[in-house]
C-alpha cells in the first residue's frame, strides 16, 4: 500500500482488494494501493507480473474478478463517467488517426470530451515537443513522436490522475531527459497524481517519489526509492593503509564483510548509518582514511533482488 499524507477527502485512487482471473490464470491476487496526494508514483513489476491488467482495471477496460477501484472518490464500475473524468491515460502503443494531423488528433479527442480545448491543444503540443509537428499527418511520425502525442491527449482532460505505460518507449536521448523533466511538473506544479510503469531503473530513481513493486500479481514492496534499498550497503573506503584497515574491520559488529580491490580499496558491507562510526573506528586505531564513500543499492538492485530476477513466469 502507497504510504502517504492524507491531503484530500478522497484518495486520487484507491484499490481494494484487487483481483483479476482468466480462465487459467490469476493475474492479480488481492492489491491494494492508495494514492491520496500529487507526487510521481511509480508501478514497477517483470513482463506478466500485472502492471497492464491494473492499468486497464483502473481505466475501466477490464472488469474485476473482485475488489474494487475508485478515482477521485467515484468507482470505475459504478460511476464510470466521473471517475473517469479524472483520468488520464497513455499505454505502451498509443493508437491515433493515422490519416488526421496531430492536432487534428486531439481535437477529435476534445469532441469526445464535449470540450471546447482548442486553446489548451496548442499549449500541449508545445510542451510535449511537437510545436514543430502540429499539422502533419500521424501516419509520418516516428514512433517518438508518437509517444510524444500519447501524453498530449492523456493532459486534455486535465486529469487529476495520469496513468503513463512506458512514457519513454521510443524516444531519443533528448526525449527520454524532457519526459523525466516534464513528469515532476506535471505532478508537484500541476497538482496531479502520476502513477509511471516503466523498465527503466534509472528513470525510477530520478523522478519517482514512491515506488510499488508488483511480482506474480503480488505487491512484494512499496515505500521511497532510499527506503527500498537494503539495509546494509557497500562503503568503499581509499586509505594508505589497506591490509592493517581490513584486518582492523573485519572484527567488528555490523561489518559483514571486507573485500581488498585489485587497486587496494576496501568495500565493506555494513549499514550505510555505521560509515561514521567506521571512520571513528579506523581513526581510533590510528588509520585515516582520505575517502569514505557509501554505495546505496540501485533501484535496479531492489527490483533484482525483491523480484528473483524478474522472472514472472
Amino acid at each position: 500500500m502507497l504510504e502517504t499524507m492524507n491531503a484530500t477527502d478522497q484518495p486520487i485512487l484507491l484499490i481494494e482488494k484487487l483481483r483479476k482471473e482468466y480462465k487459467r490464470t490469476t493475474a492479480l491476487e488481492g492489491i491494494d494501493i492508495t494514492i491520496d496526494r500529487p507526487g510521481v508514483y511509480g508501478f514497477l513489476g517483470p513482463n506478466g507480473a500485472g502492471k497492464t491488467t491494473t492499468f486497464k482495471l483502473i481505466s475501466g477496460l477490464l472488469r474485476p474478478t473482485a475488489g474494487r477501484v475508485s478515482v477521485c472518490g467515484a468507482d470505475v464500475n459504478v460511476e464510470s463517467r466521473r471517475a473517469l473524468s479524472n483520468l488520464g491515460v497513455q499505454f505502451d502503443a498509443p493508437v491515433f488517426y493515422p490519416y488526421l494531423s496531430g492536432r487534428d488528433n486531439l481535437r477529435v479527442i476534445a469532441r469526445w470530451l464535449g470540450r471546447d480545448l482548442e486553446e489548451k491543444i496548442g499549449e500541449l503540443l508545445e510542451t510535449v515537443g511537437l510545436s514543430d509537428a502540429t499539422d502533419r499527418r500521424v501516419g509520418g511520425y516516428s514512433w517518438g513522436m508518437k509517444q510524444r502525442l500519447g501524453l498530449a491527449s492523456a493532459l486534455l482532460p486535465d486529469p487529476k490522475l495520469l496513468l503513463l505505460d512506458e512514457p519513454t518507449s521510443g524516444l531519443d536521448p533528448g526525449g527520454i531527459a524532457d519526459v523525466r523533466t516534464l513528469l515532476p511538473k506535471l505532478a508537484h506544479e500541476g497538482g496531479r497524481s502520476v502513477l509511471l510503469s516503466s523498465h527503466r531503473m534509472d528513470e525510477v530513481e530520478q523522478v519517482c517519489d514512491h515506488v510499488t513493486i508488483i511480482h506474480r500479481g503480488r505487491i512484494v514492496a512499496s515505500g521511497r526509492p532510499e527506503d527500498l534499498a537494503a539495509d546494509d550497503n557497500l562503503i568503499e573506503i581509499q586509505c594508505d593503509a589497506a591490509a592493517a584497515a581490513a584486518e582492523a574491520l573485519d572484527g567488528l559488529a555490523e561489518v559483514i564483510q571486507v573485500e581488498r580491490t585489485a587497486d587496494d580499496r576496501l568495500e565493506v558491507l555494513a549499514p550505510a548509518l555505521r560509515a561514521g562510526q567506521i571512520n571513528q573506528f579506523l581513526v581510533e586505531q590510528g588509520i585515516t582514511a582520505d575517502q569514505i564513500v557509501v554505495r546505496r543499492e540501485s533501484m535496479e538492485a531492489v527490483f533484482f533482488r525483491l523480484t528473483g530476477g524478474g522472472d514472472s513466469a
